[in-house]
Parts: C-alpha cells; structure tokens; sequence
C-alpha cells in the first residue's frame, strides 16, 4: 500500500506540474520584455509651417517598456514617457521657450506619455498601434505607424530590433502654444532606433 500512494504522488505531482506549464509555457515564449537601445535611439518631433520644417528637436531622457509578441502582435503592449525638460530644438532659447509655460509647461507637467490600447498588423513588416497620448495633463487618442526594419527571426532569438514609428498630434488639442502661428497645428513625433531584452 505504501508503495502505490508513492506512486499515486509521484503521477499527481508529474500531472501537477504539466497542468502548470500548460498556460504558460507558450505564453513566456511569446511575449518578451523589450526596451530602448538608448545608444542608437532618437525620439524627435518636427513641426511645419505650410509643408516647410520650420522646427526640428529631440527629447534627450526617455524610457519605454514593450511587450512584444512577433506571432500574435495584438496581445503586444507599449509604454512611452517622454522628459518634457529634456527638450532639445538648437538652441537654448528655443529649448527654453519649447519647455516654457505657454508651450509644454515642463515646470508643471514634467512627463508626456503614452499607452498603447491595441496593436494590429497592417504588412509584414508594419503594424498600427493604437492608444493614448497625454500631454499638459490632458489625453487623447494617438495612433502610431510602425516599422520593423531588422531581421525578425534574428530578433525572435533575443538580438536587436531596428525599427522607427511615427505619429502626429495637433497643437490646440492639448493647449500647446495658442498664441503660436510661426508653425502649423500639426507635431509630428518620429522615433526610429532599436529595441533590446
């Protein structure tokens, strides 16, 4: 007797803990943990003026979190803060007055973020990513175009992602620069650079 509850534990515990791998097992293979390659990523913003670029500037602090899956992209999820302090557009006066109060009010609002709501395929290598922008404290809807430019089995193998996304927002959406007609309504925000485990 002693010897079949040995063994009837020992099947338990085997069917236990393949019960346990069963849901995650595939999922942790799946989706991994990504983030920037600060190195050789630039997260810019260009602002027009009748089609001309009339403004042009980084933001030099930065941070992301991405969880990527390559075989279900809706089940991947997206985070971006952006330092608005950290603002640089050529010079100080400019960068000064880009952070100042009537512009991104970086004194007050010291990050901008944004969150993605959902991710979709639209070719082999593109996907649009769907979610919320918040600037200035007020958030709105955002979309994203992005672009896988590297090697995506390389990239399934744990090495580095190249990629550059892109999306625009207006200005008076968010109370940014009311007063200003030197540029038009519409910033764009580029990111192109690598994603790393």
């Amino acid at each position: 007797m002693a010897r079949i509850a040995s063994v009837r534990r020992i099947l338990y515990a085997a069917l236990a803990l393949s019960f346990a791998a069963l849901p995650l097992g595939p999922l942790a293979r799946a989706q991994t943990a990504w983030q920037f390659d600060r190195a050789s990523t630039e997260v810019g913003f260009v602002g027009k003026r009748f089609g001309a670029v009339v403004t042009n500037g980084r933001f030099e602090r930065y941070d992301g979190n991405f969880t990527i899956d390559f075989e279900h992209p809706e089940r991947s999820r997206i985070r971006v803060t952006l330092d608005t302090a950290s603002i640089k557009a050529g010079s100080p006066v400019v960068d000064g007055f880009i952070a100042g109060e009537s512009m991104l009010d970086a004194a007050h609002f010291p990050a901008a973020s944004f969150i993605s709501e959902s991710v979709s395929r639209t070719g082999a290598r593109s996907l649009e990513i769907r979610g919320k922008l918040t600037i200035k404290g007020v958030t709105q809807p955002f979309v994203v175009a992005a672009t896988v430019e590297g090697d995506l089995g390389r990239a399934k193998r744990g090495e580095a992602l190249p990629f550059q996304a892109s999306g625009s927002f207006l200005r008076p959406a968010y109370g940014i620069g009311r007063e200003v007609n030197i540029v038009d309504d519409q910033i764009d925000i580029v990111i192109k650079g690598r994603l790393t485990r």
